[in-house]
């Protein structure tokens, strides 16, 4: 069996799939680890896949953007365009914040944009006299990704053309002079570079303080008429998306957190009447919708709000990919080739330009200094 590899992404969630898939088409000998199946685990197994491009952070909007950064889209993109239900994305928020979106996207942008001064253009109106003062943006390009069904396809083109080890749970990195040992059950295998994509659940040492678990809670309910496309309800800091003609799930806001996800309390507490009295403020309530679920996912975070990207200290051989805050599918693609970019420079000694090094500093992890053990 091969045991040396120029890159060993761990963690085939949506995001070391992405990496590992990237770095795979740009020539390099990738292994894929993932201690259970691909998409199983985390963020990945449950995420609701609202796909879009808006976003008010501004050192965040390149990781969003859906074009590619060095020449041609490849086989991510692709893969995730491919999977992507077009049905637009709606945001029902004040004047100021839509205008703000506008702002973000500036006029190149606004063509796939809708505004409009009430909301009384969605679904017939059926929002408009439960959210009088808001307004109603409308991301044409926006929609929703089966990301368990995008993270099966990117490890079955790995397997295919590299290698994918799954059930196997990594139980330590060494890194040695110029490459990393990674062990895992009786195996032991060596990469040049090691790339941590392994969210809120790894066996690897973080900077410390840098990243923490924090639960996902979100409900399922039936309803008379599920929304059209998935509303961002901005005045109430929630989402709907549709599941179906009568079922939508809601995101809850009860949230617990700790250091690491084997660390977490994932009990409901009261996040389903949370999402009940959010819903009812946009009309649903308890005569129009029924809770059928509520579980629990988890993800990376981060405090500030900005994911983990670059490597682990100075002179490491570790790649830190984490702390996505639960949006990491909406970035996997301009991550993933943003890291194959800077990992195929880094193996074949060429340096990186100005433009990649403006995008990527706002999440090197060295603003972090202090290194936690495992």
């Amino acid at each position: 069996m091969k045991t040396s590899f120029d890159v060993i992404v761990i963690g085939a969630g949506v995001m070391g799939a992405s990496i590992a898939a990237a770095l795979v088409e740009n020539g390099l000998d990738v292994a894929l680890m993932e201690k259970g199946i691909g998409g199983g685990q985390g963020a990945t197994r449950d995420t609701g896949g609202i796909v879009r491009g808006l976003e008010l952070d501004p050192a965040l909007r390149p990781l969003t953007r859906r074009g590619a950064h060095h020449g041609s889209t490849g086989i991510v993109h692709a893969l995730f365009e491919q999977a992507l239900k077009r049905t637009g994305v709606a945001y029902i928020a004040s004047s100021e914040v839509c205008g703000q979106y506008l702002d973000a996207v500036g006029t190149e942008g606004t063509q796939n944009i809708e505004l409009h001064a009430s909301v009384s253009a969605l679904d017939n109106g059926r929002f408009a006299a439960f959210c009088p003062d808001q307004c109603l943006l409308i991301e044409r390009n926006g929609g929703t990704v089966d990301a368990r069904v995008t993270v099966s396809n990117l490890c079955r083109y790995v397997s295919e053309k590299a290698t994918f080890l799954d059930h196997l749970a990594v139980d330590r990195c060494i890194e040695l002079d110029g490459h990393v040992q990674v062990h895992a059950g009786k195996l032991c295998l060596e990469a040049t570079w090691v790339v941590d994509a392994c969210g809120a659940d790894g066996p690897l040492a973080r900077p410390h303080g840098a990243v923490h678990a924090r639960t996902i809670p979100f409900t399922r309910l039936g309803c008379d008429q599920a929304p059209s496309m998935p509303v961002i309800a901005h005045h109430l800091n929630t989402y709907l998306l549709p599941l179906g003609r009568t079922l939508m799930q809601v995101g809850g806001q009860r949230r617990q957190r700790a250091a690491h996800a084997s660390q977490l309390n994932l009990s409901v507490m009261d996040n389903e009447q949370d999402v009940m009295e959010r819903v009812a403020r946009l009309g649903y309530d308890r005569d129009h919708c029924t809770p059928v679920v509520t579980q629990i996912a988890w993800d990376a975070y981060t405090d500030d709000g900005h994911p983990l990207i670059g490597r682990a200290s100075a002179k490491s051989h570790v790649y830190l990919a984490t702390g996505f805050c639960g949006i990491g599918f909406k970035m996997a693609p301009s991550v993933a080739e943003l890291l194959a970019f800077e990992l195929g420079g880094l193996m074949s000694g060429t340096s990186m330009d100005a433009g990649h090094r403006a995008i990527m500093q706002a999440f090197c992890p060295s603003r972090f200094t202090e290194v936690a053990l495992s």
